[in-house]
């Protein structure tokens, strides 16, 4: 190496050492604090990794399709039933969330959807002038179809803010249309269940997602705790925090009440669709989606986190949860319009 080149290092070298010696002991301890949280993140993002319950199967070649998947053709006509039970619940004129039929005259769904509209408590009575649902859309830019679009009653006819469940009564429709068909068979929730989601994500038309694998806690605690908690600590050190704390956005599903979670492509407006599986060759209810997290601060929409797939974490709650609290409560006579049949 000449002898010019190797001198010119040694200037460089030294430059550098004399500037790492002008550091101030304030801007060493943020150099040092800036690798530890590199370090740290890198680690997590390995524990979820090596956890996740998440991840997609690699495609195989160009065209394949991914994750080979076949179900019986009974699943489709299941779906296609429950979907003349599903509607699209419209407040202000504007798509929210997902209800479903149950009952003579109801409308499952859950509490915070119908929120803004609550005027008076103890008994609840909504503002029914702002809130509608719509059935059979289908088609995400149709034309609404008066007929398919029903209005409720004032007073809330049963609300369970535990497990968000909310009942709402419909109004006779003005052209004498009859109400939709109820769901009417109901269960516990089973690992073994293979569910199907039928919904309105994204606030638009009806979708469904099929095979979504349920857990929950305490039952499948050693395979979710780790998964969950590595997800907790991720978020603290790389989620937004509120008002200069650092928040936890995962924990809560562990915490009673009991919380079905599982992964779906279902989002906003997926609040109150009906989780469904096959028994008796017939569909039955055994959860109700509540929501997902990381779930959004008033000032951040949740779409700007840019949160990976497999970190986001879906969850509801089991209807027979709801049925038990409910079939114990002064409402005890509804619960037995409701969940007409026990599978």
């Amino acid at each position: 190496m000449p002898e010019e080149l190797i001198q010119e290092i040694q200037a460089r070298i030294e430059k550098l050492e004399r500037a790492e010696s002008n550091l101030t002991a304030k801007e060493r301890e943020l150099r040092e604090r800036e690798m530890k949280l590199i370090e740290r993140e890198n680690t997590l993002e390995q524990q979820l990794l090596s956890v996740s319950l998440l991840k997609r199967c690699a495609t195989a070649h160009p065209f394949s399709k991914g994750i080979h998947t076949q179900r019986t053709v009974l699943s489709s006509d299941v779906t296609a039933e429950v979907s003349k039970s599903v509607g699209l619940i419209h407040i202000n004129g504007q798509p929210i969330a997902t209800g479903f039929r149950v009952g003579d005259n109801f409308i499952a769904t859950c509490v915070h959807v119908i929120g803004s509209v609550i005027i008076k408590d103890n008994p609840h009575v909504i503002n029914c002038d702002r809130i509608a649902i719509e059935f059979e859309r289908k088609v995400c830019n149709m034309k609404e179809d008066p007929d398919k679009i029903f209005r409720f009653q004032p007073t809330v006819a049963y609300i369970d803010e535990e497990f968000q469940f909310v009942v709402l009564e419909l109004s006779i429709h003005s052209n004498g249309v009859p109400f939709p068909p109820p769901l009417i068979c109901f269960g516990d929730i089973k690992t073994s269940d293979a569910i199907h989601l039928v919904g309105h994500p994204g606030r638009k038309q009806m979708m469904e997602d099929s095979d979504i694998i349920p857990k929950w806690s305490p039952d499948h605690d050693k395979e979710i705790n780790p998964y969950i908690r590595a997800l907790a600590e991720w978020s603290k050190e790389c989620l937004p925090k509120s008002n200069g704390v650092k928040i936890d956005y995962y924990s809560f599903l562990l915490a009673p009440p009991r919380k079905i979670i599982f992964h779906t492509f279902f989002n906003e407006g997926s609040s109150g669709s009906p989780g469904v599986t096959i028994r008796d060759e017939k569909p039955c209810v055994v959860l109700m989606i509540e929501g997902g997290t990381p779930y959004s601060l008033d000032t951040i929409p949740i779409s700007a986190l840019l949160v990976e797939d497999w970190c986001k974490v879906e969850y509801g709650f089991a209807m027979s949860d709801i049925y038990k609290k409910m079939l114990n409560s002064p409402q005890k006579s509804l619960a037995s319009n409701i969940f007409r049949e026990i599978i």
